[in-house]
């Protein structure tokens, strides 16, 4: 079961209750598709997600990032070549709503790439999709959250 704080911290902000949208990153979706020591804990979560109405979006660029993590772990050998087919079929038949950049969403992935002090604007995407949806984010790389220091940026984590 998934920590009530964990859980329920995005009902705070009230951002999500207002669309149904919810921005969530490769890395957190990396947790679900692959090996995982906390596998169970986000499963649970993004079970939580869908069971309240809430849509999981993600910029295009979410599925360039998630295959290639997914190629990285077959090339280190820390999953078989097999596994990693089965994964990109996962990623192609996904529930997460996928947002082409449009100009604005570019200029805001900008604007966080300078702000954060970043030399790759993948992160960033995710923030500016999230400002433009006016919802949250949620994430299981804990230097973006910390970074960001938003209070509709949240660190997954079992231990949170």
């Amino acid at each position: 079961m998934i920590s009530a704080a964990c859980g329920k911290r995005w009902l705070k902000s009230g951002r999500s209750a207002l669309n149904n949208y919810l921005v969530v990153d490769a890395s957190l979706t990396l947790r679900i598709l692959t090996p995982h020591p906390e596998r169970a804990f986000f499963r649970a979560l993004f079970d939580q997600w869908r069971q309240e109405g809430l849509a999981l979006c993600a910029p295009s660029l979410w599925t360039y990032e998630v295959t290639c993590a997914v190629t990285k772990l077959v090339r280190f050998d820390q999953i078989a070549a097999d596994q990693g087919r089965k994964t990109v079929q996962l990623i192609q038949r996904s529930a997460i709503q996928l947002f082409e950049p449009d100009d604005l969403l570019i200029e805001r992935a900008f604007a966080w790439t300078l702000q954060l002090q970043r030399a790759a604007a993948y992160d960033s995407f995710y923030l500016a999709l999230a400002e433009q949806l006016k919802c949250d984010l949620w994430t299981a790389d804990q230097r973006l959250a910390n970074a960001a220091n938003q209070p509709w940026v949240h660190f997954a984590s079992p231990a949170s």
